[in-house]
């Protein structure tokens, strides 16, 4: 079915850009004239247009410091009695304009024509997190809505502290091996050169290492041009490879594999998704669909696509840590626990367990890496400039030798 990009003005004086899928331009006219918008301009997209857009930054969500702000305040509100309406009412009112002012704005008017939170947040897509909905769905079943509002902000509150451990553990590493690179494209494009001119004129035989320094060096300062190619050209294999599931999960299968880094990969991914399952359970969702919401919040397609297939033995009575075992998904640890939180009927809470036993394991396991790679990193730059400046020096203690005679 044909892809449209539409321009809309809506009832609130917002200009907004979205894509729809319709058999004919006149029929998505006429429903879009039917919602109330007023139609700037609705353009079809070609295929090549859809590769092109493979290469461009996505669209990001609602910025998760600002919704988890509002989580906050609509947790407060509900909590003093206000009803639903009322609260987002207020909360709509001290809103900028912006993304999220426009779909909280959205969201309001559905909930005012009779939809349910959880489903009016589900009905905008990927702007906000998968599991926020189905969060949102088992408080309104259960009757505490704050509750569940109160265990996700503490859930993502905990996702974003590991990852700033994680982030900052890794800024001087990166900051170290940048400079590294820096100085040796430095050395070799503009130092280099100048005693290559000094030494062809000499005459005199070069040994070895000065000729192959030279010749990269050489490399570096007249085929630059392909060199950056052929990194332009990595980025966009990575980039449109990694929107097609089947790149993605050999890409991510790779990544399992790496010595060292995939272990901590699998660390992370088994916390993730202990976490997320475990905050789902908590709030009365039937494991399988947690395990659906779950398998969609997954950021790697090895864990997304075993998530599925666990759901489908779950669904067929298996259960959940035989599931799990027989993908190898999970360290035989991990199982265990589970295995004992099912039997016991304490499920979310083991789940918490595993996700702070693996937290704590990659954070440990990481500031370990990172004290080995900051040293490694430094006695790779002094080799590497050790290296040039003997090729240097080499050539020019022979020809003092020579002028010496």
């Amino acid at each position: 079915m044909p892809k449209f990009e539409c321009r809309l003005g809506t009832a609130q004086g917002d200009v907004v850009v979205e894509e729809y899928l319709s058999p004919d331009e006149r029929i998505l006219r006429n429903q879009l004239q039917d919602k109330g918008y007023y139609i700037f301009s609705i353009k079809a997209k070609t295929a090549w247009m859809e590769w092109f857009a493979h290469l461009l930054p996505r669209k990001k969500g609602v910025p998760l410091r600002e919704f988890l702000l509002f989580n906050q305040e609509f947790a407060a509100l509900l909590k003093a009695g206000l009803p639903m309406l009322t609260a987002l009412d207020l909360l709509l009112a001290r809103k900028r304009e912006g993304l999220f002012a426009r779909l909280l704005g959205e969201i309001r008017d559905e909930v005012r024509s009779g939809t349910a939170l959880s489903d009016a947040f589900r009905n905008h897509g990927k702007a906000f997190p998968g599991i926020y909905p189905a969060t949102l769905a088992a408080g309104e079943r259960s009757g505490e809505l704050v509750a569940v509002i109160r265990r996700y902000l503490f859930y993502m509150q905990t996702v974003q502290a590991i990852r700033k451990k994680l982030v900052s553990a890794m800024i001087y590493p990166i900051i170290l091996m940048a400079l590294s690179v820096a100085l040796v494209v430095l050395l070799m494009v503009v130092i280099v050169p100048k005693f290559a001119t000094l030494f062809e004129g000499s005459g005199a035989e070069l040994p070895l290492l000065t000729r192959t320094v030279m010749g990269v060096s050489t490399f570096m300062q007249y085929f630059w041009p392909l060199l950056l190619a052929g990194l332009a050209a990595g980025v966009i294999v990575v980039k449109v490879g990694g929107q097609q599931p089947r790149i993605r999960l050999l890409f991510d299968q790779l990544r399992l594999r790496i010595p060292v880094l995939g272990e901590n990969i699998r660390r992370y991914n088994i916390a993730q998704m202990s976490r997320t399952l475990g905050t789902l359970v908590a709030g009365g969702i039937p494991v399988v669909t947690a395990l659906d919401v779950v398998s969609d919040a997954m950021s790697n397609e090895v864990y997304r696509v075993d998530l599925r297939q666990v759901r489908e033995w779950v669904l067929e009575g298996e259960a959940l840590w035989q599931s799990m075992e027989r993908t190898r998904m999970m360290t035989p640890l991990a199982v265990e626990m589970i295995e004992v939180g099912e039997s016991t009927g304490s499920l979310a809470e083991m789940l918490d367990q595993v996700s702070q036993f693996y937290e704590e394991e990659l954070t440990t396991s990481v500031e370990r890496l990172v004290a080995l790679i900051e040293p490694a990193l430094l006695l790779l730059m002094a080799i590497v400039i050790a290296l040039v400046v003997l090729s240097v020096y080499m050539p020019l203690f022979s020809m003092y030798s020579l002028v010496g005679q």
